[in-house]
């Protein structure tokens, strides 16, 4: 885990900007002045090569999950993969945001410690009381062809093996959120959230908090959801920990913020990278598929490659790529 204590704030809300200083003490700190920074470059050429396990390896992985559902092991679980990215020139934090914030604006961007990335997935959020949270699972990759696209939506709101998947996903949040909350809202089916590469079942879940829970407490209780680990969920981390052969770090842990009152907003940290501290050049890229009793493994490996792209789109934003092995 990782936790920041900013000693300089710099908010802005549409044409408002402000900025805030943190001390201990009594004493006022002085206000910072703050000056425009150079403008971040791009990291050069870009070469990926496998993580751990190649697509082929891993996609054995799924079928052995499979077969452990099947048999009535567990009802679900979320391996993940990863790709290596090596860049010409030092990666910086700043081009990445940017990049992901023009491409994906209706997601979360956020960047803590190295580990940066854009996620569609709200664990929860509490403001004033009210806590949300949006769980996805069930999976479509776009085609860019928006009518074609139209009837994927179509097809993946009617997909048995997608709804099964989501459903799981969804009992595991309002179960624990619920545990926090004197009254719940938790819609009977899931609407279709269109995101630049892919499109998801998503269902918003909402409740009153009476507990006086703050919202980092609420994410410990709601982590690890069905959406991340699987049902049930020590079977699911057990099998991950055996069929996986990654270390996720932070991939898929909550990442996000909270005020002095306890407010605050936690996503799951997706479609994310983490930056290697010996070398600036290199970045860990994770996907990771939930695996049902109906997933087919050669479709979880395209749908794992789908869930790469915005971060290999940000970091081969006007870049050369090759895939390539890591010396």
């Amino acid at each position: 885990s990782r936790l920041v204590v900013p000693s300089v704030v710099v908010g802005r809300r549409g044409d408002q900007a402000w900025l805030t200083t943190v001390a201990v003490g009594e004493a006022l700190p002085h206000t910072e002045t703050l000056a425009p920074t150079a403008e971040p470059g791009a990291p050069g050429e870009i070469a990926f090569a496998d993580g751990p396990k190649t697509a082929a390896e891993w996609e054995m992985a799924v079928a052995e999950a499979v077969r452990r559902i099947t048999r009535g092991v567990l009802d679900k679980v979320v391996l993940a993969r990863a790709l290596v990215a090596r860049a010409h020139e030092p990666i910086q934090t700043q081009w990445l945001l940017r990049r992901l914030a023009e491409r994906y604006d209706n997601t979360w961007v956020f960047a803590v410690d190295g580990l940066v990335g854009a996620t569609p997935e709200m664990l929860v959020r509490l403001d004033r009381g009210l806590a949300t949270s949006r769980v996805l699972a069930g999976t479509i990759r776009r085609t860019r062809d928006d009518e074609h696209d139209l009837a994927l939506a179509a097809s993946l709101a009617r997909s048995s093996k997608d709804l099964e998947e989501h459903e799981y996903a969804v009992r595991s949040v309002a179960d624990a959120l619920g545990r926090h909350c004197g009254s719940m809202n938790v819609p009977e089916s899931p609407f279709v959230l269109h995101l630049p590469n892919v499109m998801h079942l998503a269902t918003d879940v909402a409740g009153a908090v009476d507990d006086r829970s703050t919202s980092l407490e609420l994410a410990a209780s709601l982590h690890p959801s069905a959406a991340v680990c699987g049902t049930p969920t020590a079977v699911a981390d057990a099998l991950i920990t055996e069929l996986e052969g990654l270390d996720r770090g932070r991939y898929a842990g909550p990442v996000g913020w909270m005020d002095a009152l306890g407010d605050g907003e936690w996503g799951l940290a997706l479609r994310s990278g983490q930056l290697d501290q010996a070398d600036p050049r290199m970045m860990t890229l994770f996907a990771g598929c939930g695996i049902v009793a109906g997933s087919d493994p050669n479709d979880e490996v395209a749908e794992s490659d789908a869930k790469f792209l915005p971060m290999r789109d940000a970091l081969t934003a006007l870049a050369p790529v090759t895939n390539a092995a890591l010396d």
